[in-house]
């Protein structure tokens, strides 16, 4: 119910942004493929691999699902890419896998109306050229979306630069940080 576009070497917040490496390979092969990777040492997050001709790489992470059968009866069970990987016990060893042909398998879907398909800036990114742009789509109150538009907003202060092009406020170098970036 949300996704997430990583558009590869030509996007700082892509893993393939720095060109490929053992942990990337699967993100420059065929599309189809699952690209997993452990986060914070912790969350294993998938990816399919996907991309427009002339790109050498991309991916699209899967960020949240609403549950059908088999993992409880939460509805934000799914709410997460970290909570995809442990419900579904992935690990980095299924990166690379065919997602039409082997265990691990994306199944189609029915088509959700336009009306109810929202964009907005992705999750959890540090600043960079392509921290405002509106590549990730999820279902208008689904459960499986793992924050609201609203909260992102929030978590998002923004001034005004001299150009009058939106950028993120920076902390002082004395504040304390906070969270992984």
């Amino acid at each position: 119910m949300e996704v997430e576009a990583y558009l590869g070497t030509s996007d700082p917040a892509s893993h393939a942004y720095r060109g490929m490496t053992a942990r990337t390979r699967p993100m420059f092969g065929a599309p189809g493929h699952a690209y997993i990777y452990i986060s914070h040492g912790i969350h294993a997050c998938m990816n399919v691999v996907a991309r427009s001709g002339g790109r050498p790489a991309g991916a699209v992470l899967l960020r949240g699902a609403e549950p059908l059968e088999g993992v409880g009866e939460d509805p934000r069970r799914l709410a997460g890419p970290g909570l995809i990987g442990r419900a579904f016990g992935l690990t980095a060893a299924l990166s690379g896998e065919d997602l039409v042909a082997s265990r691990l398998s994306v199944r189609d879907a029915p088509a959700i109306p336009a009306a109810q398909v929202g964009r907005s800036p992705r999750v959890g990114l540090s600043p960079g050229e392509t921290l405002l742009r509106p590549w990730r789509f999820y279902v208008r109150a689904s459960a499986g979306v793992s924050r609201s538009p609203r909260a992102l907003s929030a978590a998002r202060p923004r001034s005004r630069s001299t150009s009058g092009v939106p950028t993120r406020s920076i902390r002082p170098r004395s504040s304390p940080r906070r969270g992984p970036h």
